[in-house]
Formats: C-alpha cells, sequence, structure tokens
C-alpha cells in the first residue's frame, strides 16, 4: 500500500488508485493495491515551491467495464493544437480562451484523429464549464496555466486486461487543485470502447477526476465526512443546494458518495443507487449525463464555474 507523501509544504495520500473494467453492465472505477506509486512512469517527487507531489493515479482496467452511450461534450473553440503527423493527428491541444481556463494536451504515442476528439471536446466542455482563470504555477522550469495532461497511447496487454492509469500529479499548495496529471490508455482497449461508443465518457470521466473530483483532495478542502464509512458525504455548498433541488432532497447534509467497492471507487464518485447514470458515479452505463450538481462541486472545489447558487435559491 502506498503512503502519504510528505515534503514539508502539505502531503497527499496516494492510496486512491482508481480502476476501471469492462464486461460487466455496469463498472466499478477500483482500486489496485498493487500500484507502485515511486515508480510512476518518470514522474519523481520533485516539485517547485508552489506544488507538491499529488501521483493520485488511478489505474484502469477492463475486466468489468460495459458498453454504452456518448459523452464528453461538444467541441468549443479553443486555443488549438499543434505538430502531429500529416494524418491530421495533434502533439499539442490547448482548450479554451486566452485568459480562462486552459487544459493542455500533450499527446504522446500513436493516436488517431478519432481517439484525440474525445480529449479536445472534454477538455472544451471543461474550459466552458470553468470561466475563471487559476494562478499560473512553475513545475520543473516550466510555466503551468492551468493544468498541463499528459495523454499517451500505447499498447499494452492488448484488448482486454490494463486500460491504463489517469489521476493528478502535482497540485497548487495554495488551493490542492491539480497542475500536472496523465491519462495512458491501451491502444487496442481505447479502440474498443470508441467503436462502442464509451470512448468519450472514458475520457471525460477520467479527465473530470484529473482536475481534482477526488476524496483526497476533497479531504484537503473539508468537502467530504465519513470518509471510509458508511455514509461519505460530499458536504460543499452548491453541491449540497443543487443535489436538493435536482433529486428532490430535503434537508440535506450532503450529497451521497459511493459507500462499495475499493478505496477508489468508495468516496471519490456519486453513489450509483441514489444518481444512477450520472458520469461521476463510480458505474458506466449505457446513457450518462453530467448534472449541476456535478458542476456545482467543482464550484465548491474552488473553480470559478458557470454554476449560479441564485437559479436553485428559493
Amino acid at each position: 500500500m502506498s503512503k502519504p507523501l510528505s515534503f514539508g509544504l502539505s502531503s497527499v495520500d496516494t492510496s486512491g488508485l482508481d480502476s476501471f473494467s469492462s464486461n460487466n453492465h455496469y463498472n466499478p472505477f477500483r482500486v489496485s493495491d498493487s500500484f507502485d506509486s515511486g515508480n510512476n512512469n518518470g514522474y519523481a517527487p520533485r516539485f517547485d515551491g508552489d506544488l507538491l507531489l499529488s501521483n493520485n493515479i488511478r489505474k484502469l482496467d477492463t475486466e468489468n467495464y460495459a458498453k454504452g452511450g456518448n459523452g464528453g461534450g461538444g467541441k468549443g473553440g479553443g486555443n488549438g493544437g499543434g505538430g502531429g503527423g500529416g494524418d491530421g493527428t495533434l502533439s499539442k491541444y490547448i482548450s479554451g480562451a486566452e485568459g480562462g481556463y486552459n487544459i493542455e494536451i500533450n499527446f504522446k504515442g500513436t493516436w488517431t484523429v478519432d481517439l484525440q476528439q474525445a480529449f479536445i471536446d472534454s477538455s472544451e466542455f471543461l474550459s466552458s464549464t470553468i470561466v475563471g482563470d487559476l494562478a499560473d504555477v512553475f513545475y520543473r522550469g516550466k510555466v503551468i496555466d492551468d493544468i498541463k495532461i499528459d495523454a499517451t497511447l500505447k499498447e499494452i496487454d492488448g484488448e482486454g486486461g490494463v486500460l491504463g492509469q489517469a489521476g493528478a500529479t502535482a497540485v497548487r499548495t495554495s488551493n490542492y487543485l491539480p497542475a500536472t496529471a496523465i491519462m495512458e490508455f491501451d491502444v487496442a482497449d481505447a479502440s474498443t470502447f470508441n467503436q462502442a461508443g464509451l470512448w468519450d465518457d472514458i475520457v471525460t470521466h477520467e479527465m473530470i477526476h484529473s482536475i481534482g473530483f477526488s476524496a483526497n483532495i476533497w479531504e484537503f478542502l473539508g468537502l467530504i465526512t465519513g470518509k471510509g464509512g458508511e455514509n461519505p458525504l460530499f458536504v460543499g455548498e452548491n453541491a449540497t443546494l443543487a443535489y436538493e433541488a435536482l433529486f428532490n432532497a430535503v434537508n440535506a447534509a450532503g450529497v451521497a458518495l459511493e459507500q462499495d467497492g475499493g478505496a477508489g471507487t468508495r468516496d471519490s464518485h456519486w453513489d450509483e443507487e441514489t444518481f444512477i447514470n450520472e458520469l461521476m458515479t463510480g458505474y458506466i452505463n449505457n446513457e450518462n449525463y453530467i448534472s449541476d450538481m456535478t458542476i456545482a462541486a467543482l464550484e465548491d472545489m474552488g473553480y470559478d464555474t458557470v454554476f449560479d447558487a441564485a437559479d436553485y435559491l428559493v
């Protein structure tokens, strides 16, 4: 089991290694305790003054993953991409408008235009949802604005089995919002899920985790109670308000979180029994959607989003 990493500034629990799989109708994003957080593809525990190592990587496997519907939001007008090959693929893409929330995606490995499109759509959806810029940070001598995600497509073990890994690798010490993340996938599985219409949902789900939708980060922000218990709750004011309005809850103490599954499934997702096919439950469905409750949770985390609490106040 991995342990919290401490660097004098703060520490981040690295035990939340989320995984998901592909044969059952619903799939848990489950934990793999065998993941070695000290050997994370070259991401050594090295920081500039305003960042600390997160390494909150979720190992992804395909064993129980289900076929499902599309997701990921529509395309937007971002800063665009560059480089790449003559086949139309990109080496880099930056979402959002200048001065807004920008996601820099660095593509590594052998990509297709279709598989990259899910990253473009997902990042543009998030850049249109998060409207406020974050302070730039320096990491390994480079300026990060606002998050950099290394997206890798490579051969791992063929179709089935290991899908990959994803999650934040460094977070800001000022507000615990991620500055760097990785999203790595097996090329065979990615193609299979794309053909099944599930690839967009996978990418969007994991990208939202990569920007901080995680029990470990919520714990630092004081946004979770009952972690590891029978009744974990996300206690952000905005998400609770949206929950009451959207799901007819009365005097809710918070939003119900998943209490089943491994350490990467429970606590870091909305409760499946309550919210069924909301994209940020720990189980995928044939059709999925992103509710205002999820957007409100990002607002509670410190992002400036399109969520307006006044729309839910009576």
